[in-house]
């Protein structure tokens, strides 16, 4: 049989596919969802009308009944009615199998507009009175949802009448049934988010916790569409993710709020490289909130300069010193270490030289390579 596939992108639903595929998919209107949907509907119909023989195989049709051609077939299908509140779908065609097919499609646009109700829900409370976009969650609701119509096997053919050369056949399916792609998907990203949880508790590493509260993070916002979704349709599921989201989100704010740069002092070294030193500091410090009080959580920054080296040359005297900072934990365990070599010309004696130097070190581009390594451990 084939499958109707429906792609819910960015919280919004395409039967075409997610523009911007993955986790940066956008937020496209209602009205282009609906036009999708239709287009997709309407080669829906080519697929029906080529396919027919197979999915009389697939689904048992009831037995047909010949009605009177001069009664419409919208009106007698009326009669038909599904139990236990189950989805009801209507289709009618020239063959009773295309009518089952078409039957399965008007349930699942039904699912589908529980899907574009939640997005129109979502851009009402994005938008203040004046009309403008809100950013009040503390992340970015950037999903994407994969479900198919793969169970449209689920949608049972109640009735199937005929009159003259059309077919109408009633269809209902359960809505635990409806809802089964979605709680699959549900149940995997719970997994992803339960996997996440664990590893932020049992790592040290502040780069890896941060990691893994983001990625809990980004399973936390697709489960809050789905669920809503999965609960528009009126099927039960197992959620935790709201509380074990909770819970992590109080954890993580306490390791953030523990969580600092420590630069630690350096032993007496002669005048000019305490100079390079106070230097190097104030580069550190004018980019990231450095703490120079006892590490007790968070990244350790030790700094040592070896001893300035004079020697002439053909152009006059260069001067040279290595720069080399490390980055550990507070009890020593080594994260990163980077290097810079950092010179000085002087055209007429060392003294011009040392300046010089000292300028490079103040404002060379050299700290660059060192913002690249520094800035993974803001933890943005």
């Amino acid at each position: 049989m084939k499958f109707l596939k429906i792609l819910f992108c960015g919280g919004l639903v395409s039967f075409l596919g997610c523009a911007g595929s993955g986790s940066t998919a956008g937020h496209n209107d209602a009205d282009d969802i609906r036009a999708r949907a239709e287009l997709a509907y309407s080669e829906l119909d080519n697929v029906a009308l080529s396919s027919s023989s197979s999915i009389s195989q697939d689904a048992e049709l009831p037995l047909q009944t010949v009605v009177d051609s001069r009664f419409s077939l919208v009106e007698l299908l009326q009669s038909s009615t599904c139990p236990d509140d189950d989805l009801r779908g209507v289709g009618i065609a020239g063959d009773a199998s295309t009518a089952l097919v078409l039957a399965q499609k008007d349930i699942a646009v039904q699912i589908q507009s529980v899907v574009v109700a939640r997005i129109e829900d979502v851009r009402r409370s994005d938008v203040d009175a004046n009309g403008n976009e809100l950013v009040q969650s503390s992340y970015e609701a950037k999903t994407q949802v994969l479900a198919r119509l793969q169970n449209a096997q689920d949608a049972k053919p109640i009735a199937t009448l005929n009159a003259g050369d059309k077919f109408g056949v009633v269809a209902c399916m359960r809505r635990a049934d409806a809802a089964r792609p979605f709680i699959q998907e549900f149940n995997l990203l719970q997994d992803s988010l339960k996997l996440a949880v664990k590893l932020f508790e049992e790592q040290k590493h502040p780069l890896v916790k941060n990691d893994a509260f983001r990625t809990a993070q980004d399973a936390f916002v697709r489960l809050t569409d789905i669920g809503s979704v999965i609960k528009g349709i009126g099927a039960e599921f197992d959620d935790q993710s709201k509380s074990m989201f909770d819970s992590l989100q109080q954890k993580y704010s306490v390791f953030r709020s523990q969580y600092a740069f420590y630069y630690q002092l350096a032993d007496g070294k002669d005048a000019l490289v305490s100079q390079l030193h106070r230097s190097t500091f104030e580069r550190i410090s004018e980019r990231y909130p450095v703490r120079t009080a006892k590490c007790t959580s968070g990244l350790l920054l030790k700094l040592d300069i070896s001893p300035v080296e004079c020697s002439e040359g053909s152009l006059g005297i260069n001067c040279v010193s290595d720069l080399y900072l490390s980055g550990s934990n507070c009890e020593g365990e080594p994260y990163f270490s980077l290097q810079a070599k950092v010179k000085g010309a002087g055209r007429y004696d060392t003294k011009e030289a040392k300046k010089r130097l000292k300028e490079n070190v103040s404002r060379g581009a050299w700290f660059k390579e060192w913002v690249i390594e520094l800035d993974k451990w803001r933890l943005k």
